[in-house]
């Protein structure tokens, strides 16, 4: 559990005041979510080693196969709903919107994550109420697992088998949706993680 608020930095250093913040003469206006903020990060590691079997055949297949896995979970990145253009008429970019319901999102599908009459663009001349990066992005999870075997052959000759799979279960890794809303696109998750990659290798040692 975690939670990371503040203004925006630039590269570690204060923005400058004509480009790093949407109101100049208000630095609180831009205080929200950091960048980096996820509530939740849940990472577990699992491992077993099959046991030494009797007889040379079952001992040969089956005994000290090494099984390991790690299964990831997080919560969304933030994100920052912004429009096109210069609303307020102070030349600053990143200008946001008016939040007009309290629940931004649509079906959370790939096709439609967040509702665009949830936004309004502001009135000319007016800085939108919606804080920055006031909403949540989708929550990933995979699972990586590998499966290892080393097999002592004469002296100090060994080889050992390795196979390898990212993202095992093949669970969909929804990136951010689309979030500036004068877009048609707006609300749409556009892009996605890697799905699963396995990998094999052999290595053999003297």
């Amino acid at each position: 559990w975690s939670k990371c608020t503040g203004t925006p930095t630039l590269a570690g250093s204060t923005p400058n005041a004509g480009t790093g913040y949407v109101d100049p003469y208000d630095i609180e206006y831009d205080r929200g979510a950091c960048d980096a903020d996820r509530r939740h990060i849940s990472n577990v590691t699992v491992g077993y080693e099959t046991p030494q079997l009797a007889g040379r055949v079952w001992a040969a297949l089956v005994s000290r196969w090494r099984v390991s896995g790690i299964i990831r979970a997080t919560s969304g990145a933030p994100l920052n709903i912004t429009v096109t253009g210069d609303p307020a008429r102070n030349g600053q970019t990143n200008q946001r919107p008016d939040r007009v319901l309290d629940d931004p999102y649509g079906d959370r599908s790939w096709n439609n994550f967040l509702n665009p009459t949830a936004f309004a663009q502001p009135a000319i001349g007016t800085l939108g109420n919606l804080p920055r990066n006031a909403v949540i992005g989708p929550a990933r999870w995979s699972v990586d697992a590998s499966l290892v075997r080393a097999f002592a052959l004469f002296n100090a000759h060994r080889v050992e088998l390795r196979v390898e799979s990212f993202n095992l279960l093949n669970t969909p890794q929804p990136g951010n949706p689309v979030t500036v809303l004068n877009i048609p696109t707006f609300g749409r998750i556009l892009s996605a993680g890697d799905p699963r990659i396995m990998q094999f290798a052999m290595k053999y040692t003297f």
